[in-house]
């Protein structure tokens, strides 16, 4: 298979500047308050059209200052100790093969081209590949399961 090419729809504008800003924000216990903006280019920027309507957004981005390191990983960051060691597609860590994120944030509002939403930890800059409504329907399962480490993680 060949390489596989993306055009970003826009750029994130967050007071994160590298991603150790953001590892050090989860270890002080970062909540969903984080506010950032999606500048959205112009040729895209009628895209958002009706997207007022929804609440959430699921927001595809490059993680594009992310380093690549083991493909096992630990899930958390550094400082947590008694997480068990996991596969990176068992974690939430930046470390991946691709160097993808997604991510569920809160619509703020909407002012022309720029989508301002809480809850997305995002570095300043990062490459934004997609956005799409976040539909309870079709988005949240009737059963699920995480584990039970994960549980205390987020608490």
């Amino acid at each position: 298979m060949g390489n596989i090419c993306f055009e970003p729809i826009g750029f994130v504008s967050s007071h994160f500047t590298r991603p150790k800003d953001l590892v050090i924000a989860c270890e002080k216990g970062m909540k969903t308050k984080t506010s950032s903006k999606i500048i959205i280019e112009e040729r895209f920027a009628s895209g958002l059209e009706g997207l007022e309507e929804f609440s959430h957004v699921f927001v595809l981005y490059y993680l594009d200052m992310a380093e690549r390191i083991e493909l096992k990983t630990h899930p958390g960051p550094p400082s947590v100790k008694g997480l068990p060691k996991v596969g990176v597609f068992a974690s939430r860590s930046q470390y991946r093969p691709n160097k993808i994120a997604l991510r569920l944030a809160r619509i703020v509002k909407i002012e022309k081209n720029v989508l301002h939403v809480e809850g997305l930890d995002a570095v300043d800059n990062s490459p934004v590949l997609d956005i799409k409504p976040y539909v309870s329907g079709f988005d949240r399962p009737k059963e699920f399961k995480t584990a039970s480490w994960y549980d205390w993680l987020i608490v």
